[in-house]
């Protein structure tokens, strides 16, 4: 026989319980709609920069070869222009090096003046053969090696070179010169830094090499091929929608296809190049904390032989911490690229890794 006390209460928490799950619902449309009304603010207010994607490469190419507009530099003191990215590189036929910088330039360009020498280099000029007595080191890298913001003198590339040339009559080297070239190109990935010092880089008979990491290198290609649309190309936050919803049965095998060009199978092909012509592979992260995030991700560090790890993340830190440095000096004040006093902290904290060669 059912209790008239139990039945009161069950027919009081019924009402609670209905009350309850109409408030949740009330809440979870509130979420949805939020969420919503968010992405589409999003997509109102972020647009992408016209000309950022492309139907093909060779559209991509082609608007590289049109004459780019001065953009005055409103937040100088002195009203200065400086020229477009798209003034300073040409395209390249070979689809793995895609664009790369044009030779003997001379204008300013993000806040700076840049300067290119008869190879295509934002360096010194840099005869292809190697002077006698001089020990070279190729940098590779993007817009963070190339020097984004910042005089070409202030780069750490220049930095070690000026710190290792210094220290040469000290250690009573058998060189009486190093040489740091400079083939950072801004927008470049792992896969086209070693495809560019494959097809040139390496004429220059390097005796080591330095890849500069960014942790934007484990991305997919900006420009990956669209199979909806043969001969076409997407952005790579695209591909991945598209990899996410199955949208297509072959886009896993085009994922596969694709696997040539991130950093781990870059890597591995730069260090049997560099074997092969006994040059030193030194791997150095940009030194922020996510880095012990990433390194997981890099299955090559520790397992490719002869790729060397500039272990400096702990230096990094300890230097910022001696030096009393503010964390917001280490970048640009009107660009998240690295300021001149983070490039003078990485010059010198790689010297140790090239004075047992000296």
């Amino acid at each position: 026989m059912n209790d008239p006390l139990d039945s009161a209460t069950n027919q009081n928490q019924l009402p609670q319980q209905l009350s309850w799950g109409i408030k949740f619902g009330l809440v979870l449309f509130g979420l949805v709609l939020g969420l919503g009304s968010l992405a589409i603010a999003f997509q109102f207010y972020y647009q992408p920069k016209a000309g950022s994607e492309f139907a093909t490469i060779d559209d991509l190419r082609r608007s590289m070869l049109k004459p780019g507009i001065l953009q005055p530099e409103s937040t100088f003191e002195a009203e200065v222009d400086t020229v477009a990215l798209r003034d300073i590189i040409n395209p390249h036929p070979n689809d793995r090096i895609i664009f790369d910088l044009r030779p003997n330039l001379n204008m300013r360009f993000a806040r700076s003046n840049v300067q290119t020498n008869a190879c295509g280099m934002r360096d010194h000029p840099r005869s292809i053969e190697k002077p006698p007595g001089t020990y070279r080191i190729a940098l590779l890298g993007d817009s963070f090696t190339f020097g984004w913001g910042v005089e070409f003198e202030e780069t750490f590339g220049q930095v070690l070179e000026r710190e290792l040339n210094s220290r040469l009559s000290e250690l009573g080297s058998m060189y009486s010169n190093v040489e740091v070239l400079n083939f950072g190109v801004p927008g470049y990935s792992t896969f086209q830094e070693v495809a560019k010092f494959i097809e040139s880089g390496i004429d220059f008979a390097p005796d080591a090499v330095l890849v500069l990491f960014i942790e934007n290198d484990f991305g997919l290609p900006f420009f990956v091929q669209n199979l909806e649309q043969p001969g076409g190309l997407l952005s790579s936050v695209r591909f991945v929608e598209m990899a996410k919803q199955a949208l297509n049965p072959d886009l896993e095998d085009e994922r596969m296809r694709l696997q040539g060009l991130d950093p781990n199978s870059a890597l591995q092909q730069l260090s049997a190049i560099t074997r092969e012509h006994g040059i030193r592979l030194l791997f150095a992260p940009n030194p922020k904390q996510r880095w012990k995030k990433d390194r997981k991700r890099l299955r090559v560090i520790g397992r490719e032989p002869g790729l060397e790890l500039v272990d400096w993340l702990d230096d990094f830190y300890q230097a910022i911490e001696r030096g009393a440095i503010d964390k917001k000096d280490l970048t640009l004040s009107w660009d998240p690229h690295p300021s001149p006093l983070k490039h003078q902290l990485m010059g010198q904290l790689l010297v140790p890794y090239f004075m047992g060669s000296l």
